[in-house]
């Protein structure tokens, strides 16, 4: 596994792309945020990696992707967020 290291901001990432998860590249849209999360329902962005999920205790999610959000804190480094979190943008949003 392909794993990067964003020296100045601390940012651990991987580019490679988990079998049966989001193809790298699709545009994604947040969802089901909590207060506090720096990006909000709606925010836009790409997904630049994936991993599958370890099946730890009440994790529920199956994949953790890294999206590059187009806008907002940290505009285009990559973020970790697990599936549940994000959606795929469908035409006309």
């Amino acid at each position: 596994m392909a794993i990067k290291w964003e020296e100045s901001f601390g940012i651990l990432y991987t580019l490679n792309q988990a079998e049966g998860a989001l193809l790298n590249g699709t545009r994604v849209r947040k969802v089901n945020s909590e207060p506090g999360d720096r990006h909000q329902d709606g925010a836009v962005g790409k997904v630049i990696g994936s991993v599958e999920a370890d099946p730890l205790s009440g994790f529920t999610d199956r994949y953790v992707y890294f999206v590059a959000w187009d806008t907002g804190p940290g505009a285009g480094l990559p973020i970790g967020i697990r599936e549940g979190r994000i959606k795929k943008q469908e035409a006309g949003w």
